[in-house]
């Protein structure tokens, strides 16, 4: 319960969740929904690149090397999700399916760059 708790504070206060709800309004086409998921996406990836760094910059040696290798498995994770979704989205004929796609797309990379943000936020408990 506390958990679902505080994931539910932290998407109302997800700026990037923010801006993909604001960008939907204004354009709900198929087209549009795309674009936003694309640009929700961009934007979870930037923010997992900048907490990724700054837990380089404030780990130990040890830590950082296992964050290191772990992030790399998680890349080829990613890519071989990527290209399973792929393969059933290309089993399915609509519209309605590429807005689907690129909401599994933003979500894989949404939940990761959440994850390293919650880990970085550990780090300053205690500071």
């Amino acid at each position: 319960m506390i958990a679902a708790l505080a994931l539910a504070t932290v998407a109302l206060a997800d700026p990037t969740e923010r801006a993909l709800t604001r960008c939907a309004t204004v354009d709900a086409s198929t087209a549009g929904q795309v674009a936003c998921e694309t640009a929700a996406q961009r934007g979870y990836d930037a923010r997992m690149n900048r907490a990724y760094a700054a837990l380089l910059r404030r780990l130990p040696a040890p830590a950082i090397d296992r964050l290191r290798r772990a992030q790399r498995h998680w890349l080829a994770f990613r890519a071989a999700d990527a290209a399973a979704r792929d393969a059933l989205y290309a089993t399915r004929r609509g519209t309605m399916y590429a807005p689907m796609q690129a909401a599994d797309d933003t979500a894989i990379t949404r939940d990761r760059a959440l994850q390293l943000e919650a880990r970085l936020r550990v780090l300053s408990i205690d500071d």
